[in-house]
């Protein structure tokens, strides 16, 4: 007990000290090094389970993502840590009111409205609830629901507390204002955004004037161009002070729109959107990688301290069991290396995050099947006498099960042929899942030049054709498979229907085949998922 205790607080030192580098990284801004050591801090709480510490990690490194545009990995953040926080209302509000920004960010405006009003449920203070209210009403506005988002707007402002939080005051007239001005009450929505522009001037709240300017600027575009471009660009100058690059992009957008000659503006806008583009799509790829090498580390310490742990029974054992033990041990590393670098010399910049997933999936199907295996091998061995003739068959043929599925996994995952054979290598692979069971009929379009499509989609084509035919042969007790491969001026469009027994959407998003949407928007195509019919129907389109 003693020394346990003492390794609990040596990791318990760690782990603060990692999140305290983190919060001094965030509160400079600096949200790159505050998600690697927030990640890192986690690792650590996570081997003592301190499931406060670990949530708070988590939040904050979704936070970091909201800020350089990462909804999606923000999202995958916050739905792990509801898992820590389920019985905590000191971190469930919050959770929920980031979830719905991402949501929101992503336009999925439904799901957006549901955790925002499970925030306000959770909420113990009256500035919880009126910041709630406030983001539902936005919602609103975004979806065109004005006359809502006045009546929420409205109970807000009646609220006595927000007398001694004039900022925030003028935060909520500012866009009661708003949505008073879209139901064509002109008079009283000007009225309420020139008072909140009053408040922030007399508050000397600079980032508060933006979204004030913007509206303003929006609200005077059809009757007064120079009053709109006036505050368009008292919009620009202070969002460029603040580098807040939305809202410079939206007031160079009044700017071009109110100009005569706006060619200048345009300009700009196209070099800020382009250079704000490349930033967040840099910043995510460097957020998954920083969350993938931090997921490796945990991996290693578990397998390190399984390893310990196996060590110490196997002292016990006799040599036959040892030997046989470390040959199991030894297999299993080599596979785990050999693909490891298989995937990563295989990696390339462009396809960064769909290797990391498929990684993870590879290390999971490993510790799922041939360590179960490998399991049920040792305790044949420890329990039987290996020297007799029926046992030591029995023995052969466990082993022969553990080389067969290690061989398996190597040739899922084995490297794809994408020169002028890549097309009948896909129609090979495809009837490879044909059985006495399933019949794959393929309908294949001869019009089609391969030779045009790039390695990457060739590859991508090629493995989200093998997710769905894998998860046909092991889920869906399909008899016909029909996989269509059509061409048009501009798309390759990829057909695949089963007569399966179908999915829900939330087993689609929680199955292995989750992962050919990832693929196939890395490429700038589209996939959907058909669950309303009997089957499985997917349409993908991949452009040329």
């Amino acid at each position: 007990m003693v020394q346990k205790s003492t390794v609990v607080k040596e990791h318990n030192k760690k782990a603060t000290d990692y999140q305290n580098k983190a919060d001094a990284y965030y509160a400079q801004a600096k949200y790159d090094s505050a998600f690697y050591y927030y990640a890192r801090a986690k690792i650590s709480f996570d081997s003592i389970e301190n499931k406060k510490n670990i949530a708070y990690c988590l939040l904050q490194m979704a936070r970091a993502q909201q800020t350089m545009g990462d909804y999606f990995g923000s999202e995958d953040n916050l739905i792990e840590a509801l898992h820590f926080i389920k019985e905590d209302n000191e971190y469930l509000p919050a959770a929920n009111n980031l979830l719905g920004i991402s949501a929101k960010e992503l336009k999925n405006y439904e799901d957006a409205l549901r955790y925002y009003n499970i925030t306000y449920q959770l909420a113990s203070d009256s500035l919880t609830k009126a910041i709630a209210f406030n983001n539902i009403a936005n919602v609103y506005t975004k979806q065109g629901n004005y006359k809502k988002s006045v009546n929420l707007l409205g109970k807000v402002l009646t609220w006595k507390f927000l007398d001694t939080l004039p900022k925030r005051k003028a935060i909520y007239m500012n866009n009661l204002g708003y949505a008073f001005t879209k139901l064509k009450e002109n008079e009283k929505g000007l009225d309420l955004m020139q008072q909140a522009l009053s408040i922030s001037n007399k508050e000397d709240d600079s980032y508060g004037r933006i979204e004030s300017h913007l509206y303003l600027s929006e609200y005077y575009l059809p009757y007064n161009l120079q009053k709109s471009r006036s505050f368009a660009q008292q919009a620009y100058k202070e969002s460029t002070k603040h580098n807040s690059i939305d809202e410079r992009l939206e007031a160079l957008l009044l700017l071009i729109k109110t100009s005569g000659n706006n060619s200048a503006f345009a300009l700009k806008y196209a070099v800020l959107n382009d250079s704000i583009t490349q930033v967040r799509n840099s910043a995510k790829s460097q957020f998954a990688k920083m969350r993938y090498d931090a997921r490796l580390v945990n991996e290693e310490n578990l397998k390190l301290k399984n390893e310990k742990t196996a060590n110490d029974l196997q002292l016990q054992k006799n040599k036959n069991e040892i030997n046989f033990w470390s040959f199991s041990a030894v297999v299993l590393v080599i596979i785990i290396i050999f693909l490891f670098y298989y995937f990563k010399n295989k990696r390339k910049e462009d396809r960064l995050k769909a290797s990391y997933q498929t990684e993870t999936r590879i290390a999971k199907k490993v510790h799922d099947e041939l360590a179960n295996d490998v399991f049920h091998t040792m305790s044949f061995v420890e329990t039987k006498k290996i020297e007799e003739p029926e046992n030591k068959e029995t023995l052969i043929n466990l082993l022969d099960n553990l080389y067969q599925r290690s061989r398996n996994i190597s040739k899922e995952n084995e490297s794809i042929e994408t020169g002028e054979s890549f097309i009948e290598n896909l129609i090979e692979m495809i009837n490879g899942y044909k059985s006495s069971k399933q019949n794959v009929i393929i309908k294949k379009d001869e019009n089609i030049n391969w030779s045009s499509i790039s390695e990457i989609k060739k590859i991508t084509l090629f493995r989200v054709l093998q997710e769905l035919l894998v998860n046909m042969k092991k889920h869906s007790q399909a008899s016909i498979v029909i996989v269509s491969l059509t061409n048009t001026k501009n798309d390759i469009i990829i057909d695949y229907s089963d007569n399966g027994k179908g999915m829900e959407m939330q087993q689609v998003k929680k199955s292995g085949i989750a992962n050919a949407e990832n693929r196939i928007q890395n490429i700038n195509g589209s996939i959907t998922f058909d669950t309303t019919s009997n089957g499985l129907k997917v349409k993908i389109s991949i452009p040329k």
